[in-house]
């Protein structure tokens, strides 16, 4: 290829990604995002959770900590699912050349550079596909990294690496395709596995639908013949695929038995059913403006592609130049991929086999790849041979399908505002003028005019009431936090836990902001944690003790005793403020991460709702006694009236004596009272967390046996009596537990080495008990060892740990191995080195 040929082939690509930076600086610009403002990215997923990665990921990386064991994951876990979801990417060591607080800047040029990159790689292959260097080219690469979906989706970025990857890894089964090179397939679609499993199961899908369409584009002969001929090559992309997956298992494996103990493990039947996700709202999705920051959880699927491409695609299947024949083939690839959006079944089955809690077809911008290669096509073969019959007929049915998607949002509540559909049919009909009556020049011209100013505009009002945060504020915030911080926060020594809730950042969030990731984003170990990898067993345990937990992928701390905060390893509550000087008050109830328990303990059941008496039990069975350890209150007074709230229509006023010495609690078995509503003696007691129609143990104060206390809260139980307690901690039997429980207590220390995560420790066993209690979730993968021998452990509580042990000294060693690393290791380096051999030999023989 000649020096001109290459600048020539390399020109569009650049101009492409030259454009969506250009519309991305300029809506950045506009909406005042850092660096270009002071407003950032602390909104949705972006705020709760890719900032605290991000962050934890950057530590790990400057100080070499990096370990497969979190202990900042709720009680702990396996990293391994949590840097596959959401760490992969290449462009997240980026945040390298950024301060911790200055991470949210390097969140908005990783989003710039991969949408920039997205533009860059489509356009590479349109002109591959399509054999030119038409600037037409630039104009659709851009148009599908700045497509629907993706202004939609920014903020959650690590599913914007499949649309780097996409056009690369279509690029190389082309190429297989064609000529039989198979290692860009390979290496490619290995990349897009690596850097987002999620989406790259997505990609493999799509590739089948896309390999079907261009076997039917190709045929030459009849079936029979045409496959017999084809089989060898055939053969070669299923191989070349199915070694491109297990060259990925190193990734694949350890992930995939992390999210087996996640509540994505679990299906309701519900999910498979035929049965429609969307309607004619979907024609809303044309034009630009059809969605906001507002309704990002629910909507139809993010189809946007610019007027142009849509109205190009119209035309593919109206121009005589082009066959019938593939006219039917697209239609049908077209109706394919709609299917598998719009049928709940197939949907289903593209996400993984699970259907997605908010953030709706992620599969969307497949769709969106189609239509702009169909457009491509419709380009080469001269939308001015359209005939002016078909002109008219495809601009009106546009506006046609633009009118019936805004009426059918409206009537659906998702209403777009006038001057957006006005918008959106003015670009209708420049654009139908632009591309029907002017030249190949002015027409390219017009449309990128066009096309970047729609682009930009939907990316513009995609961001329309997003309540972003203040990056000035968060610097600020984020140091002082950090800095107070530091005297609790201990990566590699001795193992506890903190709670700490009245955390500093939550000013620079304009969203309520709840901290359950603090502990990854200032490096300690709390009990709050918000991921999708969120282990399912340890958060039912902790909501049976009475921790809330507003969904599978959220645990909080709110909620803790003296009883759970012994039984998890609270060593300190830390009070934060803005003078930079932290109160830290230990817990005088710490022993450490365990004691000695009975055998019992491993045999202990705890109800699903009754948190208070899952308490008792564990009391009773770590100390037996006569008497309770939570003593009802005496209730003297009860008083219920009808309220104007259709949610909680019963206003209750309690008056009773307490009758023990300790802190008061509140347990609704259902959750269906309104915490935000309970006032103890007249004063709001709400709690720091939304839990109205959640199950919370919550605090209602300190009091001496015989106090009088009125309580009043709004709920939709009728009758209280069995669905409602209030009891009080005596806490003079419970320092009774704690002295017996010290002699015993188990206070380890932990490191990391290697692939593995350590914790080790003494602890007296003067109890002659036969089980050490350890508040580590119980896995398989962690292999203890006793005075230098190894014993089988048992899981406790629940979910936690219990390790055998021996009456006195005990040398306790805890060592957490990745499950199946190694195996899936070595299966990734065969099925490598398997392509590799293959491919020498196919070449040796041809």
């Amino acid at each position: 290829m000649s020096i001109n040929r290459i600048s020539r082939f390399w020109r569009a690509p650049l101009l492409a990604s030259g454009l969506t930076l250009l519309v991305l600086v300029t809506v950045f610009s506009y909406q005042q995002i850092t660096p270009f403002g002071d407003h950032n990215f602390l909104i949705s997923d972006m705020g709760t959770q890719y900032l605290s990665f991000f962050t934890s990921y950057r530590h790990a990386l400057i100080y070499h900590n990096f370990q497969f064991y979190s202990f900042s994951q709720s009680l702990g876990g396996s990293l391994v699912p949590t840097v596959a979801y959401y760490l992969m990417s290449p462009f997240n060591l980026i945040v390298l050349g950024f301060s911790a607080a200055d991470l949210p800047i390097a969140i908005t040029i990783i989003l710039m550079s991969k949408i920039t990159a997205i533009g860059f790689t489509m356009t590479y292959w349109l002109q591959r596909h399509f054999h030119t260097t038409q600037i037409m080219t630039a104009l659709l690469g851009t148009a599908f990294a700045l497509c629907g979906f993706v202004a939609m989706n920014y903020f959650d970025l690590m599913w914007l690496d499949a649309l780097i990857w996409l056009p690369l890894i279509i690029d190389g089964l082309d190429r297989l395709l064609n000529d039989g090179q198979a290692g860009r397939f390979f290496w490619w679609l290995w990349v897009s596995i690596v850097t987002d499993f999620y989406l790259g199961y997505m990609t493999i899908l799509f590739i089948g639908y896309y390999l079907i369409y261009q076997l039917f584009e190709t045929k030459q002969t009849n079936w029979r013949d045409d496959l017999r001929q084809r089989w060898p090559r055939l053969r070669e992309i299923i191989l070349t695929g199915l070694l491109s997956v297990v060259s990925a298992l190193f990734i694949l494996i350890p992930t995939a038995l992390g999210l087996m103990q996640t509540a994505k493990s679990s299906h309701a039947w519900q999910i498979f059913l035929p049965v429609p996700q969307f309607g004619t709202d979907i024609f809303s999705q044309l034009a630009l403006g059809a969605n906001t920051y507002q309704n990002r959880l629910t909507h139809a699927p993010t189809i946007f592609s610019t007027t142009a491409v849509i109205l190009l695609v119209g035309a593919f299947f109206t121009l005589p130049s082009i066959k019938r024949t593939t006219k039917v083939h697209t239609a049908w690839f077209l109706g394919a991929l709609l299917l598998s959006m719009g049928i709940e079944l197939f949907n289903t089955i593209w996400h993984l086999f699970q259907q997605p809690e908010g953030f709706p077809f992620r599969n969307a911008f497949f769709f969106s790849f189609a239509l702009i290669m169909i457009a491509m096509q419709a380009w080469q073969a001269g939308p001015q041979h359209v005939t002016p019959a078909w002109r008219w007929r495809l601009t009106l049915g546009l506006s046609g399908l633009l009118l019936i998607g805004w009426v059918t949002n409206w009537l659906l509540q998702f209403k777009i505002p006038v001057t957006t559909l006005m918008l959106s049919l003015v670009s209708v009909a420049l654009t139908a003028l632009v591309l029907w009556t002017t030249k190949r020049w002015w027409q390219t011209s017009g449309l990128a005019v066009i096309m970047l100013s729609e682009l930009g505009g939907n990316f513009s009002l995609s961001m329309a009431n997003t309540s972003f945060g203040s990056q000035a504020m968060y610097q600020q915030a984020y140091s002082s936090e950090y800095t107070q911080m530091t005297a609790v926060n201990d990566p590699d020594g001795q193992l506890y836990r903190v709670d700490n809730t009245n955390t500093l950042i939550n000013r620079a969030y304009q969203e309520k902001y709840n901290n359950y990731n603090d502990p990854m984003l200032f490096n300690f170990h709390d009990i709050n944690y918000y991921s999708s990898t969120l282990n399912e067993k340890t958060r039912v345990m902790l909501d049976q003790l009475g921790l809330y937990s507003r969904n599978a992928r959220r645990i909080s701390s709110e909620g803790l005793t003296p009883v759970s905060s012994m039984l998890l390893g609270i060593k300190y509550d830390v009070l934060l403020n803005r003078h930079g000087d932290a109160t830290t008050i230990p817990n005088h109830h710490y022993l450490g991460m365990g004691f000695a328990v009975p055998s019992e303990v491993t045999q202990l059941q705890l109800s699903a709702t009754r948190a208070l008496a899952n308490q008792e039990k564990i009391l009773q069975l770590l100390r037996p006694q006569a008497t309770p350890y939570f003593h009802d209150v005496a209730l003297t007074t009860a008083t219920s009236r009808r309220t104007q709230s259709s949610d909680y229509s019963y206003h209750h006023r309690l008056i009773f004596k307490t009758t023990a010495t300790g802190p008061l609690y509140f347990d609704d078995y259902l959750g269906l009272s309104q915490y935000s509503s309970i006032t103890v003696n007249g004063q709001s007691v709400t709690p720091t967390v939304n839990a109205d129609d959640s199950r919370l143990l919550w605090h209602l104060g300190n009091f001496k046996r015989g106090a009088t206390v009125r309580v009043t809260f709004n709920s939709a139980h009728r009758q209280l009596s069995g669905q409602v307690r209030l009891a009080s901690l005596q806490m003079s039997q419970f320092n009774q537990v704690y002295r017996y429980l010290k002699t015993s207590q188990f206070v380890p220390k932990y490191h990391a080495r290697g692939w593995q995560t350590i914790v080790s420790g003494t602890m007296q066993n003067q109890q002659a008990r036969h089980w050490l209690y350890v508040a580590i979730p119980y896995d398989q993968a962690w292999h203890a060892t006793v005075n230098g021998e190894t014993v089988k452990t048992k899981a406790a509580l629940g979910n936690l740990t219990a390790v055998p042990i021996k009456p006195g000294h005990n040398q306790i060693k805890l060592q957490y191995h990745v499950p199946a690393l190694l195996f899936s290791t070595i299966l990734s380096i065969i099925g490598a080195l398997s392509f590799v051999i293959w491919r020498l030999l196919s070449r040796r023989r041809h």
